[in-house]
């Protein structure tokens, strides 16, 4: 029934892989899943840099260069390269100098029935507005976090006449959209809230493919990093100012007497540096980085952990986001920690698949893994309701033909 109306959509992006986090993981299931069910896809995105914050190994920093693999075509446009911690304005630059690259391309990219536009960064749906206005295509904005609020959050922009600005254009954005796809309840509220009537809304949140936890051997990873007959305590994901990563050091100094106790963290981010320098401050022998692995890899790894761990920024804005790594350790049949009430922790606590620890509070987080730690039974069964629960609810696949219905939907109309 997906394949009725079969749709040719155009998916603006400025993450994709191999670009590493929930970004470019949602867009590439996104690709993926469209292309499966008889829609021909094409991506227009950055050339990848993200987070590390320069061109990955194979790939150069074209104007434009065209991939294509087995399922749809990818464009891929310049960009400048920034780090991660880089000044706001050169963070800002970097973002508007794909913006006028990909629009300069879109001029040469053929007409869609659709358009689908993702955000964050907030500047890249004006993209997708220069592709609607030459095509008079629908747009759909796909949001997944809520700009300027999430930048004021992190640090990246204080309030003043800069974010009252922001709020402005963020409305501009939403004017010039059709239909929006926000990922959770609290960016649909937030959409609603800016005055978007709910008939223009489908929810779709983030999820994952829990098809590929399955069978899953790590034996090699076991024995590379000496985790035989360790409890370890995982986590996987960007290391950025919202997750807060500095905690997991903290937590790590509290535990730092048990022995059999490791913390293995996989991920890259601007507070990778951070977290690695205050651990060897500590004199810390119970924390092990592994850096940024393919997305492919991380289901091998995920599998390596006892329990997992969702740390983030005490902020209000924060309680209202459902970060993708949950469903994966969901997905893994793993325990999961959270230190921050809201949408997430809902999820965690109506699944029974882990605890709810303090914010800003590495005592307690300790105190939460020592439980699952001493208590293995009880962890196995939170391991097991979880993946029932993901199976049931947030698995991709399910959630995307949904997606594309809704999609054909506004085709038809």
């Amino acid at each position: 029934k997906l394949s009725i109306c079969f749709m040719k959509i155009l998916l603006i992006t400025q993450n994709f892989p191999p670009d590493i986090g929930g970004a470019s993981n949602r867009t590439s299931g996104i690709a993926h899943y469209l292309s499966t069910f008889g829609h021909q896809v094409t991506v227009l995105c950055a050339n990848p840099i993200y987070p590390r914050g320069k061109i990955f190994p194979g790939y150069k920093n074209k104007w434009l260069q065209k991939d294509k693999n087995n399922e749809y075509v990818v464009y891929r446009t310049w960009i400048w390269p920034v780090k991660p911690k880089s000044p706001a304005i050169m963070r800002i630059l970097s973002y508007l100098s794909f913006v006028l690259s990909a629009s300069i391309a879109s001029l040469k990219i053929p007409k869609h029935d659709i358009i689908i536009v993702a955000s964050p960064p907030l500047f890249v749906p004006l993209i997708g507005i220069t592709v609607k206005q030459k095509q008079h295509t629908p747009l759909v904005l796909d949001i997944t976090d809520i700009w300027p609020e999430s930048a004021n959050a992190t640090g990246f922009m204080k309030k003043g006449w800069i974010f009252k600005l922001a709020e402005h254009f963020e409305l501009f954005i939403y004017k010039h959209c059709d239909y929006f796809v926000p990922s959770g309840p609290g960016e649909k509220q937030h959409l609603i809230q800016k005055g978007i009537k709910e008939n223009k809304i489908h929810l779709s949140p983030n999820a994952t493919d829990t098809n590929i936890f399955v069978n899953i051997e790590s034996d090699d990873i076991v024995k590379q990093y000496n985790l035989n007959n360790k409890y370890v305590v995982g986590y996987a994901g960007l290391l950025g100012f919202a997750q807060n990563p500095i905690i997991i050091i903290e937590t790590a100094r509290e535990l730092q007497n048990y022995k059999n106790i490791i913390f293995f963290i996989v991920g890259e981010g601007g507070m990778k540096i951070e977290m690695e320098q205050l651990a060897d401050k500590y004199k810390l022998n119970n924390v092990i980085f592994v850096g940024e692995k393919p997305r492919k890899e991380i289901p091998y790894y995920i599998n390596t952990f006892s329990c997992c761990l969702i740390p983030y920024k005490n902020t209000s804005l924060f309680t209202r986001t459902i970060p993708s790594k949950l469903f994966d350790y969901l997905a893994a049949g793993k325990p999961v920690i959270i230190n921050l009430e809201g949408y997430a922790s809902q999820i965690i606590k109506t699944a029974n698949a882990g605890l709810v620890a303090q914010p800003d509070n590495s005592i307690d987080l300790a105190k939460q893994i020592l439980y699952l730690h001493n208590n293995i039974e009880i962890a196995k069964q939170m391991g097991i309701n979880g993946r029932k629960y993901v199976e049931q609810y947030y698995d991709r696949e399910k959630l995307l033909k949904e997606l594309a219905l809704f999609l054909i939907n506004i085709v038809q109309k």
